[in-house]
């Protein structure tokens, strides 16, 4: 028996329009197509009929007191068949040739569009499910509700187990307000919507930290709101950026802070000592004996007594000082928070014995080495760095010329 709402319709004519239609009609799945008319047994839409289970007449008349009342579209290219349809299930169920047409295009617009659609939704589900990013949807109170796979990857969670959970077991308090993480991160004073990347720190199903960018939209979905959370694990990018920072600001061979980073951290703390009328002695350090070990023991000798005197250089000073290598054998030390400039020359005399104990390097002892050390005293000698740096670069000199292995105040 047919359902009410099922509408049975007849398509006359299996040329284009009729396949066309007809191909339309057989994805509604309340159209019941009752048959299709052509006398040419070779039209196109013949076969696809067939194939479909679709009755195929090839004369008019017949195919209507057989289908009995039903609408009928007249797809051919004859507007006085019209009328013969008409004598036979009235005027109001034929679909003219004229309209029959327009209709098709109509529908067939549609149709593309659905096609359009449902093609940009596969796309999109593609890009979501390959994407590198972790992207989670969640509810106004911070629910998870969906996630892709990279979320699974990055997190270390299976899908099922972050659904129904609170986003803060991925992304914990961390902010200085102390407010409920949830709260803060989906809101505008969090900084996090409106599509701009944060960098904050997550953590995984192991309860590692990690780095992380982070971006947030919110959306309204049947009148409710909601968020999508795109996440990026930035960790081989922070590896990268600190191995940056290293070659920046520090000398390869022996890890010490290097000119350029010596010259920022002097300028802190002469600063420093302005502010609280503080004494700062700058050591400007030259190795004596240097260029003979790399002559004759080869380079490599050489680099293994830089590396032994950073290290012995490390050890003495405390940890308020620091000590950087400018270049070639020559190293500077800023002692900070000075009681007296005596002090630097307590510390001159000290880094002298210790640099002038032999080094032993491939079963051999290098003991031909000492040091020559000028000092400069912040704010007696210089109230600036460069000032400093050449009042002590000109005493070292001078201990040099001294006789090697001393040191001279300016």
């Amino acid at each position: 028996m047919q359902s009410d709402n099922v509408l049975p319709i007849m398509i006359v004519g299996a040329g284009l329009g009729g396949t066309a239609l007809l191909g339309i009609f057989l994805l509604e799945e309340h159209i019941n197509i009752f048959g299709i008319v052509d006398r040419n047994p070779h039209a196109f839409g013949i076969g696809i009929a067939r194939n479909n289970g679709i009755e195929v007449f090839n004369d008019v008349e017949l195919a209507l007191q057989k289908a009995g009342h039903c609408m009928v579209f007249n797809m051919t290219n004859n507007p006085e068949l019209d009328e013969v349809l008409a004598r036979h299930v009235g005027i109001g169920s034929v679909i003219g040739a004229k309209e029959a047409r327009f209709f098709w295009n109509v529908i067939s617009r549609l149709q593309s569009i659905k096609c359009e659609l449902f093609a940009d939704l596969t796309r999109m589900r593609a890009v979501i499910q390959n994407v590198r990013e972790a992207i989670i949807s969640i509810t106004s109170s911070g629910i998870i509700e969906a996630a892709n796979p990279a979320t699974e990857e990055i997190f270390g969670y299976r899908k099922n187990e972050l659904i129904g959970k609170p986003i803060d077991l991925l992304i914990p308090e961390q902010h200085e307000h102390g407010d409920f993480n949830t709260q803060y991160l989906l809101s505008a004073e969090g900084g996090f919507l409106g599509g701009q990347r944060v960098e904050t720190t997550a953590i995984n199903k192991s309860g590692n930290e990690f780095p992380i960018e982070i971006s947030i939209a919110d959306m309204s979905l049947g009148g409710k709101k909601h968020f999508a959370a795109m996440v990026r694990d930035i960790t081989e990018r922070k590896i990268a950026d600190e191995k940056l920072k290293r070659l920046a600001l520090y000398d390869s061979l022996t890890g010490l802070p290097n000119r350029t980073n010596f010259f920022e951290k002097l300028e802190f703390s002469l600063a420093h000592a302005r502010r609280n009328k503080l004494i700062v002695a700058l050591l400007f350090i030259d190795l004596d004996g240097f260029k003979e070990v790399n002559d004759s023991m080869g380079h490599a000798a050489g680099d293994h007594l830089l590396k032994e005197v950073a290290h012995r250089l490390q050890d003495y000073i405390r940890e308020s000082d620091i000590v950087a290598r400018m270049g070639g054998d020559e190293f500077t030390i800023i002692l900070n928070n000075l009681k007296s400039p005596e002090e630097a020359m307590l510390v001159s005399k000290k880094l002298i014995e210790t640099l002038s104990q032999p080094v032993v390097y491939d079963n051999r002892l290098i003991s031909e080495i000492g040091a020559s050390i000028g000092i400069a005293i912040f704010p007696d000698h210089s109230q600036t760095g460069d000032g400093l740096i050449n009042e002590a670069d000109s005493a070292m000199y001078r201990a040099k010329a001294a006789g090697k292995n001393c040191y001279v105040m300016c």
